[in-house]
């Protein structure tokens, strides 16, 4: 693995495929994935929670990285979740762009697993394709999932509600979607203010139809 991750995966491209397909992975509802995302929270928690800071203070976690989580993956190399060198990380505690197959639900349901009531404020993005809000029953669904993830003791939970290729097509032509504003990590802005990575990094998050 090592050695897999020093070369970004060149000549450990089977390694990498098994990695990002087969591999159990944090954000569906999975046991044996979400325990690692917790005993990481635990591990930051333990390092950082209560520790002086250079104010007189102590310091106190959020998951709240509003657009660090680009910055730092382009600093970061190859991780053993397949993920490419220098590439976005995931944002707050969102699953990793497109790694989600479960539903909306089954994000949640991981999500709840890290103890949010220990933090300053968590971060949950989730992306909706608008044809989900064509059934007028959708927004009741919606209403529970929120409901629900509050009920597990959810911080935050935010949603884009706009398709892959509407974001792909305003990169390409932005004098048509001036007013096209995303929501992006603990913020909105337009869509064209954004850098290119971060452009790209909402267009790979998953997409619930």
């Amino acid at each position: 693995m090592i050695e897999a991750t020093d070369a970004d995966f060149k000549g450990f491209e089977q390694m990498q495929h098994d990695l990002i397909y087969d591999t159990p992975k944090y954000g569906n509802d999975d046991d044996y994935a979400d325990q690692h995302a917790v005993a990481i929270f635990e591990i930051f928690y333990d390092a950082v929670n209560g520790r002086p800071d250079s104010r007189g203070g102590v310091h106190r976690i959020n998951m709240l990285p509003t657009t660090s989580h680009v910055y730092f993956g382009s600093v970061i190399g190859a991780t053993p979740d397949g993920r490419k060198a220098f590439k976005p990380l995931s944002e707050g505690i969102s699953p990793s762009q497109g790694v989600d197959k479960q539903g909306p639900t089954s994000v949640i349901k991981s999500a709840s697993k890290i103890d949010h009531l220990r933090t300053g404020g968590t971060l949950l993005n989730q992306k909706f394709a608008p044809q989900f809000f064509e059934d007028e029953d959708s927004y009741n669904c919606l209403t529970a999932l929120i409901r629900s993830y509050f009920a597990l003791d959810g911080h935050h939970i935010q949603f884009n509600v706009v398709n892959a290729d509407t974001l792909r097509d305003a990169q390409k032509h932005p004098e048509l979607y001036r007013d096209l504003i995303v929501r992006v990590a603990g913020y909105s802005d337009y869509f064209n203010d954004l850098g290119e990575d971060l452009q790209n990094e909402i267009i790979l998050r998953t997409e619930h139809v």
